[in-house]
C-alpha cells in the first residue's frame, strides 16, 4: 500500500509538471555525519516523494522535476520520533543530476550542476547582504534622525526592487520569479504589479496568497479618500451583534484601529490612540477598535482589559473579510470616517501624525 501511495504521488506530479525528472546525489559533510540507517527524506509540502538510507555518508533521491516549485530535503535519525527531523535544505526541482553536500546548517550546505538553484542562492544571499548593510548603518544612527533612517530604507528597498525585478526577469517560470516578487510584492502599486504577473508563468498569477494581495489592492483602490464606507458585521467584547455601521455615517468622525492582541506594533500605538481619545472623544468624534486576526476574541477581550482601551471595539475574531474589503494586509491600520460615512484618511495615521490629522479634520 505504502509503495502504490508513492507510485500514485509520482505520477500525480509528473502529470503537473511534465515527465521530466531530477536526482540529487547527496554527501553527508565531515563532521555532521549521520548513523548508518539515517533516512533522508525528499518531501512537497507535507507528502514524501521519496526516501533513502544514508550509507557511508551519501543517499541519492529522485522525484519529478518541477521548478514552478520548491522541495525541502530532511534527515530522520533512528530512535528518534518519525517527525523529528534534524534539519532542513530547501531546493528548487529543476530537471537533471546534481550533487549537494550536506551539513548542519543550510547556509553551509552546497549544490553543483543545477544553475537554477546557484541563481537562487545568489539572489537570496545579496537581499541578505543588503538588509545586513542596512541594519549596521541604522544602528549606527542617533535615536532622534528619523529622516536619515527613513532614506537608509527607501535606499535599502530600491535595491531590492530593482534585484527582484531582474530576477523575475530572468526567471519568470520558475520558482525563483514567486520568490522575488513576494519581496516586493506589499510595495507595488496595482498597475505594476499585474504588469509583473502578465509576464509570470500561470502558477505565479494563480498562487493563493498572491491572488489575495491583488484582491487586497483592488480594495483598497475602491476604499481610497472619498470613497463611501464598507460595512461588516463582528461582536462587542461582551458578544453582542455589532456593524460597523452602527457607529460610521452616524454624524460623527470616527477614527477606527484595526489592530490584534499579538501585534507588537499595534499595542506600541495604543498611547497615540489613547492621547488622541482623551483629547476628543465627544458628540462629533469618537475612537473604534477593530480586533482582527485573532482567533475566538478571549485573546482580544484580555489585550483590551490590560491595556485599559476604554473606547468601543468590534471584535471579528478570524474573519478576514473586515480587512480584506479595507484592502489591508498588515495592522496596525488606522482609518479616519468623515461624518458622512466617506473615507477621509487612511494614510499617515500613526504616532503624533494621527493626533495632528483628527485635530485637522476637527477644526482645532
Amino acid at each position: 500500500m505504502k509503495k502504490l501511495f508513492f507510485s500514485l504521488v509520482v505520477l500525480a506530479l509528473a502529470a503537473a509538471c511534465g515527465q521530466d525528472t531530477f536526482t540529487v546525489k547527496g554527501t553527508i559533510a565531515e563532521g555532521n555525519s549521520y548513523p548508518e540507517g539515517t533516512l533522508i527524506y525528499l518531501f512537497d509540502g507535507q507528502d514524501a516523494l521519496d526516501s533513502a538510507a544514508v550509507v557511508n555518508g551519501k543517499f541519492q533521491l529522485k522525484a519529478p522535476a518541477c521548478p514552478e516549485k520548491m522541495y525541502r530535503i530532511t534527515a530522520q535519525i533512528p530512535n528518534r520520533s518519525p517527525r523529528d527531523f534534524s534539519w532542513n535544505y530547501s531546493l528548487i526541482p529543476e530537471k537533471g543530476t546534481y550533487n549537494v553536500t550536506f551539513a548542519a546548517k543550510q547556509a553551509d550546505c552546497a549544490i553543483d550542476g543545477s544553475p537554477l538553484n546557484k541563481a537562487f542562492t545568489e539572489f537570496n544571499d545579496q537581499i541578505r547582504n543588503y538588509s545586513n548593510e542596512y541594519r549596521e548603518k541604522a544602528a549606527a544612527l542617533a535615536d532622534d534622525a528619523e529622516e536619515e533612517a527613513e532614506a537608509l530604507y527607501d535606499n535599502l528597498m530600491e535595491k531590492v526592487k530593482s534585484l527582484s525585478l531582474d530576477a523575475i526577469g530572468k526567471n519568470a517560470n520558475n520558482f525563483i520569479a514567486k520568490n522575488a516578487l513576494q519581496n516586493i510584492i506589499y510595495d507595488l502599486p496595482l498597475d505594476e504589479l499585474k504588469s509583473i504577473l502578465d509576464k509570470c508563468g500561470k502558477f505565479v498569477r494563480e498562487d493563493e496568497s498572491i491572488a489575495r494581495i491583488v484582491t487586497c489592492k483592488e480594495a483598497e483602490i475602491a476604499t481610497a479618500p472619498g470613497n463611501p464606507f464598507v460595512d461588516f458585521a463582528g461582536k462587542t467584547p461582551e458578544g453582542k451583534d455589532v456593524k460597523l455601521s452602527d457607529y460610521v455615517g452616524k454624524g460623527k468622525w470616527v477614527l477606527t484601529d484595526f489592530w490584534a492582541s499579538w501585534c507588537g506594533p499595534c499595542m506600541g500605538e495604543i498611547p497615540n490612540i489613547q492621547k488622541v481619545y482623551e483629547a476628543f472623544e465627544g458628540d462629533d468624534f469618537m475612537v473604534l477598535g477593530i480586533a482582527v486576526w485573532d482567533g475566538d476574541n478571549t485573546d482580544s477581550a484580555e489585550r483590551m482589559k490590560e491595556k485599559e482601551m476604554k473606547w468601543h471595539q468590534i471584535f471579528v475574531g478570524e474573519d478576514k473579510g473586515p480587512t480584506d474589503s479595507y484592502g489591508i494586509v498588515g495592522i496596525p491600520s488606522m482609518i479616519l470616517f468623515a461624518p458622512d460615512g466617506t473615507i477621509h484618511q487612511r494614510d499617515n495615521l500613526r504616532g503624533e501624525a494621527m493626533y495632528k490629522s483628527v485635530a485637522a479634520a476637527l477644526g482645532k
